[in-house]
Parts: C-alpha cells; sequence; structure tokens
C-alpha cells in the first residue's frame, strides 16, 4: 500500500481495542454487553475494511477515496503516541 506504515499502525490498534473489549467481557465486574459488543463489531468492520483497501491496492487499484478513507479512520487513533501528523486528513 502507498502508506504500509498506516495500514500497520490501523491494524495494531484495532488488536488492542478488540483486546480491551474481551477484557472487558471477561470481567467478573457488570459490564454493558451491548457496548462490549458494539467495539467488538467496530473492530471487525473496520480491520475488514482496511484489509479490503490492501487487497484492492494488491490488484493494481489505487485511489484518493482509500488513502482518505483509512486517514479519517486513523483519525480516531490521533492521541496514540505512535500516531503520526502526516497521517491527518
Amino acid at each position: 500500500m502507498r502508506h504500509p506504515e498506516l495500514v500497520d499502525f490501523l491494524l495494531a490498534r484495532f488488536d488492542e481495542d478488540e483486546e480491551a473489549a474481551r477484557f472487558v467481557q471477561l470481567s467478573p465486574a457488570p459490564t454493558n454487553r451491548a457496548l462490549v459488543e458494539h467495539v467488538l463489531r467496530d473492530v471487525e468492520t473496520k480491520r475488514q475494511l482496511v484489509e479490503y483497501f490492501r487487497d484492492l491496492e494488491g490488484r493494481g487499484f489505487t485511489g484518493g477515496t482509500m488513502d482518505h478513507a483509512l486517514r479519517l479512520i486513523a483519525q480516531t487513533y490521533d492521541a496514540h503516541p505512535h500516531y503520526r501528523d502526516e497521517w491527518r486528513p
């Protein structure tokens, strides 16, 4: 991909989000099951989208829309220490 570091960054954040949601899910304390399930679905959806873009680019399709979408998704994690300002949309 044009921005493999951005893709790697996103996939790592998705893994962290999933891990946190599963930790909460296993907690003996009362939890908001609907919220945990939402986070898990959201992570999986974003992961599939990033993988879809990666697949498209691997087949020769490139474009500003894919790049912009990845940057928008990454904005969610702009407070993370590994986020780069160059990824801002």
